[in-house]
């Protein structure tokens, strides 16, 4: 079966990564925040708006500008003149709970300061005449070899150096697709053979990706690592996230910015996302970007990321009445953390993917499934269908066919599967179905303050008529590793509907200490079914 090979091909290239909590929240970047003159000052500013609002922001990506001079970028250094103190910025992120990312690139201009040396000692992608120089970032520059030690040894140096000791927590690897077109060049191989670049090109963004990831888990050894690359081959999901790359403002873009994570998903990588607003392009208006934002905010990678031409910068203020919406729909996200969380860990123990085409779950039952559709399934139990055109505020959404219909995520009402409904979309709202049986984990307090480690947990059970469900929750502190069963807790459910009661278990595996006692059971409005709850164990079930 499809879920089968896609299970085989995933576990032959050596399964996925569990990113830590935080990387899942929300989070923000522009390349004008970092290229403007007093880059320091603006980025302090938009950390500045978060803090003023209360903004669930988690993470802040430093686009390349902090390392340019003009529009030439040197990796690995600081322009001191535009980032005058560094250090002291980091630490205003860090002490409001915002982990900082920062672009990293492989290719070094020939007047970096450390070219010369680094040229002289062998380094780089080379041919018969030294370093092979390609056009990069208005110069010309070589780019470093990872399959030469000295190269990946230099890099890592530096990436400690001048980006994790400064205080930046991950290294975002971009414009590493190796775009070196000399029929002659050719990488160190190991020490072994010289291999032509033409083999090598996917393997170079890998490696230098994987160098990234073993610095990072050298400089913090109890921390999870979380990384970012624009480019690499199958298995760059042991190591990274991905995206769908610099997108363009349109409607036609939101739109098939999601069938390209449904079939990267597909491909096997399953910590995806996209440019929330488009990255060139037309600045979004206020509609474009709350539905952009709708549609990714149940995406693994929730960012908004830009360049414009005017320097405006996609963001949760770049339109006031669109604040509010944007901040729902990441709320939204928060609220489903324990969800979309125990989707990524089952990502990576099952190699299941989180984004999911309809047919994935529902096509051996439902031909219909595999008709072109706009829906997407994230994880086995909700149907999200973003609005993808301007001016809507209903649209039509087939729903599988599957034993116990759907629930509207926002009504509760009841809609038999295998048949297409016409639903409201108010502008400021996700249509969102959840499949009749399922069983949901989610926060139980809308705290958005706690971005991603809100600690109370909800059990949204939505019963059919009659039949059994079960579900999962994964549960640990979000950020050490996972190789021992005293660091993570699994929740079991287990779930029986009948004509006249309605019956839930719980059972769990692991001893790490949970934050919580309980986990409150909640019923669509209007289930008048006598519940009966069992526990077992430190946790306790409760209406």
């Amino acid at each position: 079966t499809l879920r089968e090979a896609l299970a085989r091909f995933v576990a032959a290239i050596g399964g996925t990564a569990l990113p830590p909590r935080w990387s899942l929240g929300y989070a923000n970047t522009a390349m004008a925040l970092a290229d403007v003159p007093d880059a320091q000052a603006r980025i302090r500013e938009f950390l500045g708006n978060a803090e003023r609002d209360g903004f669930p922001l988690s993470s802040f990506h430093f686009g390349s500008g902090y390392t340019s001079r003009g529009k030439q970028r040197y990796v690995f250094t600081w322009n001191h003149d535009k980032f005058p103190e560094p250090r002291a910025l980091l630490a205003d992120f860090a002490k409001a709970g915002v982990r900082t990312v920062a672009n990293l690139k492989p290719c070094l201009l020939d007047d970096h300061p450390a070219y010369a040396q680094l040229a002289a000692d062998g380094a780089f992608i080379r041919d018969d005449a030294g370093p092979c120089l390609e056009q990069f970032w208005d110069g010309w520059g070589a780019h470093l070899d990872f399959t030469r030690e000295g190269d990946r040894a230099w890099w890592q140096s530096k990436l400690q150096e001048q980006v994790l000791d400064i205080g930046i927590d991950v290294g975002w690897n971009d414009n590493n697709e190796y775009e070196l077109w000399g029929e002659r060049a050719a990488c160190d191989g190991f020490g072994k053979e010289k291999l032509p670049m033409a083999r090598a090109r996917p393997l170079q963004p890998l490696l230098m990706t994987r160098a990234t990831y073993d610095q990072q888990a050298l400089s913090k050894p109890d921390e999870r690592v979380y990384t970012v690359t624009r480019a690499g081959p199958p298995g760059l999901q042991r190591w990274a996230q991905t995206w769908s790359g610099d997108n363009s403002t349109s409607w036609h873009t939101m739109r098939w910015n999601q069938r390209m994570a449904l079939t990267m998903s597909l491909s096997g990588m399953f910590n995806t996302g996209h440019d929330i607003g488009g990255f060139d392009g037309p600045v979004p208006d206020a509609e474009m970007l709350i539905r952009w934002t709708q549609a990714c905010c149940l995406v693994p990678r929730m960012i908004m990321n830009s360049w414009k031409a005017d320097g405006s910068v996609n963001s949760p203020w770049l339109h006031a009445e669109a604040t509010a919406p944007i901040r729902a729909a990441v709320a939204l996200r928060l609220k489903l953390m324990p969800y979309l969380y125990t989707q990524m860990w089952r990502a990576a123990t099952e190699h299941l993917p989180v984004l999911r085409p309809t047919f994935f779950d529902f096509g051996d039952d439902d031909p219909a499934t595999w008709a072109d559709n706009d829906e997407m399934m994230v994880g086995p139990d909700l149907l999200a269908a973003p609005v993808f055109e301007p001016g809507a505020r209903k649209r039509s959404v087939y729903l599988p066919r599957t034993p116990q219909g759907w629930f509207d995520w926002w009504t509760g009402a009841h809609h038999n599967g295998g048949q297409t409904v016409e639903v409201t979309a108010p502008l400021h709202r996700l249509p969102l179905f959840v499949r009749g049986g399922a069983i949901v984990p989610t926060t139980d307090t809308p705290n958005d303050h706690a971005r991603t480690e809100e600690p109370s947990r909800a059990l949204l059970w939505f019963p059919g008529r009659q039949g059994d469900d079960a579900a999962r929750l994964y549960e640990d502190d979000g950020l050490r590793p996972v190789d021992a069963p005293d660091r993570h807790v699994v929740h079991r459910f287990a779930a029986q509907a009948h004509a006249a009661r309605l019956n839930l278990s719980l059972a769990s595996s692991g001893t790490w200490a949970l934050p919580y006692k309980q986990i409150r059971v909640v019923l669509p409005a209007g289930e008048t079914r006598k519940l009966e709850l069992t526990t077992s164990g430190a946790v306790t079930l409760v209406a």
